[in-house]
């Protein structure tokens, strides 16, 4: 009996550690979400299995291009995932369905329409914020910074940058 408690301590004590680990990573390193939503299709879809890296934005700041996860600055306890496309210091405009940045038209590979939901700004992105948007630019598709409830987003709601869809359901197959 005295063999097997030196053993079973090991054994609690190394999976206590293991826990604690893995919720540090989780707190402060890479954590795992889930897209609630179309909001940024056709990059992600409703239920992809994503990994955000939270250590990014402790050591570089966002930049325009980054799809990045925040929280929602309306809705407590609620994370959104957008793409960043502009960033301090941008004059951000749509005119005639197409995204400017500085006056110039921001090639957008990622998306699959025109920015319906009408004209809006300029605005300018001011120090310590960014300006982010969906990928799905149909109407009223995507709740971003072009609405009140979000608006340009402070760098203290940043929680990371995504990495790597881990998987997406749509994929998944029965064989």
């Amino acid at each position: 009996m005295s063999k097997s408690r030196p053993r079973f301590i090991s054994w609690l004590r190394t999976f206590l550690l293991a826990v604690s680990f893995a919720l540090v990573i989780n707190q402060f390193g890479m954590a795992l979400s889930v897209v609630n939503g179309t909001s940024m299709q056709p990059t992600l879809e409703n239920g992809d299995r994503l990994l955000i890296n939270k250590f990014h934005f402790l050591l570089n700041e966002p930049e325009r291009g980054d799809v990045v996860t925040f929280k929602d600055p309306s809705h407590k306890g609620r994370y959104l995932v957008k793409r960043v496309v502009g960033v301090p210091g941008d004059r951000i405009e749509i005119k005639k369905g197409e995204l400017y940045r500085n006056g110039k038209v921001v090639y957008e590979p990622y998306i699959d329409t025109e920015i319906e939901d009408g004209n809006y700004g300029p605005v300018d992105v001011k120090p310590n914020r960014i300006f982010v948007m969906g990928d799905n630019r149909h109407r009223y598709a995507s709740r971003d910074s072009r609405y009140q409830s979000v608006g340009l987003v402070p760098d203290r709601l940043l929680e990371g940058k995504v990495e790597l869809i881990l998987w997406r359901p749509s994929l998944a197959a029965f064989l």
